[in-house]
Formats: structure tokens, C-alpha cells, sequence
């Protein structure tokens, strides 16, 4: 498919329509509101990092409303500075982070929903709460995403669908979700990342779930608790409807690519990316150089 060659924007040309159906972006627009805002980062002498494509992303995420795009902008910055157990030392060949790659527990699946959304599964209860911080299961998640929008552009204008896998939930993984910890996670998903989550999926919810989920509801907008579905059991029949079925794994009751393939697709991906992640300078959704690829497979 033919791309776009004179803007910042790589989609195709078909994904540039939908941007401008789903976000109202025009070509013109596009371009007045990074200049907008490039002039507002000079003559307020904000020094954040942003390239062109960064700028976008935040526009996207917050449909060209400036106002909101700054905001957004802001929070972001002062939300990565504040919380540095997520965002610093994001070195995947540390023990407890590598550990976490290896269980999967953020696992985007191939391909896209029917609406061209990003469907991610969450394994939110796969690792040893005795043994693995949450912080660095955040953090972990946290690493993951960014190098999947870096890769992924076409997630700025439609989202994410999260599908959050509760099975084997015990009283230890409750005691690590502490309302601290869950405001900063609902923080992140509606105030500070410029992603849109589109719909969230709670699948082998027990029978007490509501137990946290309303602790997690007190932090959320009216929009984001409206997106909010959660389903008894592996919720298979309900993935089928919104996941074609040759991207649903095995184990959710599709024809698509293991949960061990997966794990191995994404730990490689985040080796071959530790240069990049450990830049703690580098722009946001900015594309990596070839210096900061390696690839692990030829070490």
C-alpha cells in the first residue's frame, strides 16, 4: 500500500482516512497543529523531548483539541518523572524483569480486531506475587507497550482493546494492588499515555472481584467505566466476537500462535530493544535507530 511521503505520518493511505473519519485529521490540520505546538514548547520553553511523530501521537490521542493534547503532554512527562519504579532502570536483562518476560505477562496478539484496534492480553496474575514486585510487572508492561507503538503507528488512531486474564488470582496478587498502585495505573491509562483504550476485558474473574474492580472504579472517568466488561470463565466465546480467530491463541480458544510462541516473539523483541529502552532521553513513540537494534540472535 502506497504510503503518505510528505508528512511526519507513515500510515498508508487507507489508514489515513480512517484517521480522518475516527479524528477528523487532515493533511493541513496535521501540520497547523504540530507547528501549534511547537511554538508553545518554544515560547514556554517546555524542554521535553518530542519529535514531529511524538507530537502526533498526543494530538491523536486527544483528537486535535490542543488544550487537552497540552495537558496531556504535561502530565506525561510529570507522571514518568514522578513514578521512576516504572519508568527507570527498564533494563530487560535484569533478573526480575527478564523473569517477567519469560511468564508473558503483557502479550500484544497479532493483527488487529475488526475495527483495526491493537488487542492486547494482560496476564494480570501469571507471576509469583511473593516473588515478583508489581512495580516491575507494571514496569515490564510499561516497556512492552512503548516499543509496540514504535513499531505500531496504526495504534494512534484507533486504540487498544486490553483483555485481562485474572486466572489463578490469589490473596497475595490482591494484597499488591494497593490503592496507591491502582491509581497509578488508571492514572496512566486516562490521563498520562496519549493511547486510547477503547474497550477492557476481564476474563476468570472469582466471584469476589468486585472487591478491587471498585477500587479501580473510584479512579476511572464515567467513559473508561463504561468501557469496563468482565466475564466469568476464559471468556472464549466473547474473544471470538471481537478477535478474529487465526490471532486468538490456542488457549483461548482460537487457531492463532501459542502463548509460548508469543512469550518467545516478545522477549526477543524487548532484547533486541534494550538500547532503545534504556535511553531515558529518547522521544516518545520515536522510531529506533539501527544502533539501538541489536539483534539477539545473532550474539
Amino acid at each position: 500500500m502506497e504510503e503518505n511521503k510528505d508528512s511526519v505520518s507513515k500510515l498508508d493511505n487507507i489508514l489515513l482516512v480512517q484517521a480522518r473519519e475516527e479524528l477528523g485529521e487532515t493533511d493541513e490540520l496535521r501540520e497547523e497543529c504540530i507547528l501549534t505546538m511547537r511554538q508553545w514548547l518554544q515560547t514556554e520553553e517546555k524542554c521535553y523531548p518530542l519529535e514531529d511523530i511524538s507530537i502526533l501521537w498526543f494530538l491523536r490521542g486527544c483528537k486535535f483539541d490542543i488544550n487537552k493534547t497540552k495537558t496531556r503532554i504535561e502530565n506525561f512527562f510529570s507522571f514518568r518523572a514522578q513514578v521512576k519504579e516504572w519508568y527507570s532502570d527498564r533494563d530487560p536483562l535484569k533478573p526480575e524483569l527478564n523473569s517477567l518476560l519469560d511468564i508473558g505477562t503483557f502479550l500484544p496478539l497479532p493483527g488487529y480486531d475488526d475495527k483495526g484496534r491493537k488487542v492486547i492480553l494482560i496476564r494480570a496474575t501469571i507471576h509469583n506475587p511473593y516473588k515478583n514486585k508489581q512495580d516491575d510487572v507494571f514496569k515490564i508492561m510499561n516497556m512492552v507497550l512503548d516499543v509496540l507503538c514504535r513499531d505500531e503507528e496504526a495504534i494512534s488512531v484507533h486504540g487498544v482493546v486490553s483483555v485481562i486474564d485474572l486466572s489463578g488470582v490469589g490473596i497475595g496478587h490482591a494484597m499488591q494492588m494497593t490503592p496507591s498502585i491502582i491509581r497509578k495505573a488508571v492514572n496512566s491509562w486516562q490521563d498520562v499515555n496519549p493511547i486510547r483504550t477503547k474497550s477492557m476485558h476481564y476474563i476468570n474473574t472469582p466471584l469476589n472481584v468486585h472487591v478491587i474492580m471498585n477500587i479501580f472504579k473510584t479512579f476511572m472517568s464515567e467513559k473508561l467505566k463504561r468501557r469496563l466488561h468482565l466475564h466469568r470463565g476464559n471468556g472464549s466465546s466473547v474473544l471470538k466476537t471481537i478477535i478474529p480467530s487465526h490471532n486468538l491463541p490456542e488457549e483461548y480458544g482460537g487457531t492463532g500462535p501459542n502463548v509460548t510462541n508469543l512469550i518467545a516473539e516478545w522477549k526477543k523483541k524487548m532484547l533486541d530493544s534494550r538500547e532503545w529502552l534504556l535511553d531515558e532521553t529518547r522521544p516518545p513513540f520515536a522510531k529506533a535507530t539501527t544502533s539501538e537494534l541489536k539483534n539477539v540472535s545473532d550474539e
